[in-house]
This record gives C-alpha cells, structure tokens and sequence, in this order.
C-alpha cells in the first residue's frame, strides 16, 4: 500500500496533484476537482492535529475498520461517507482559487513528515488512536 510517509511514493502524488485541473473529470464521488484538494488538505491537517475532528466510531468497528484499510481491501464507490468537519457542503474547507489551494495542498504534503512525528496521538474519526 502506498504512503505519503515512503518520500517516493509522496513525490508520485505531488505529480498526480500538479497535472489537475480546475475541471477534470470526476473519477470517484461527487467531489469536483478543488473541493477533492481542499479535502486531502483537511484530512492532512486533521493528522497533524491542526484540525479538530470528533470520533464517531466505537472500538470494535473501529479496530476492523483499521485493518479493512490497512489491508488495502476495496472501498466501494459512493458508499462511505467522511465526517461532517471534513465534507464539502458541510464544515470542509470550501475551494478558493484552484492554484493556491493546489499548492497549499502540496506544500501539506512536502512538510507532512516534519510535522506527522509530533502528532501520534491525534484521534481519528473513524479509528480512534
């Protein structure tokens, strides 16, 4: 499974990121294409600790649900939902101007491993600790 902690795996999505465009076409869901980057950006800020979830999960599902995605099984399409402090429409960070929010998100991204040590404890909506 790929992760932004492998750098050239992080790198590989940086370039992925960069050849967006305003008006690509949806590939997965109902996002457009700055509202999916303005959501990679809330997710990476809520590992870091800079944005505040709630957990709605409990331990039991929470440790499955941990290992259905650490074992990279599938997600179907349409089907899971984010929490609301991360959905577009609900309390995600709205798109601005495509450019900046594109390099915001990269710049998350290229300085994630200086910041991700010092957060470990940081709970997830969904998984807990």
């Amino acid at each position: 499974m790929k992760s932004i902690l492998n750098e050239s795996d992080k790198k590989e999505l940086i370039k992925r990121i960069s050849r967006l465009e305003n008006d690509s076409k949806k590939l997965w869901g109902k996002m457009s294409s700055g509202e999916m980057i303005c959501h990679l950006s809330d997710q990476i800020n809520m590992a870091t600790g800079k944005r505040k979830t709630k957990y709605v999960g409990n331990k039991f599902l929470s440790i499955i649900l941990k290992w259905i995605v650490l074992l990279g099984m599938p997600t179907p399409k349409g089907k899971v939902e984010t929490v609301k402090e991360l959905k577009q429409g609900a309390g995600g960070t709205k798109p601005t101007i495509f450019e900046t929010d594109g390099k915001t998100l990269i710049e998350l991204l290229e300085k994630f491993n200086e910041n991700y040590p010092n957060n470990k404890l940081i709970v997830h909506p969904a998984f807990g600790k």
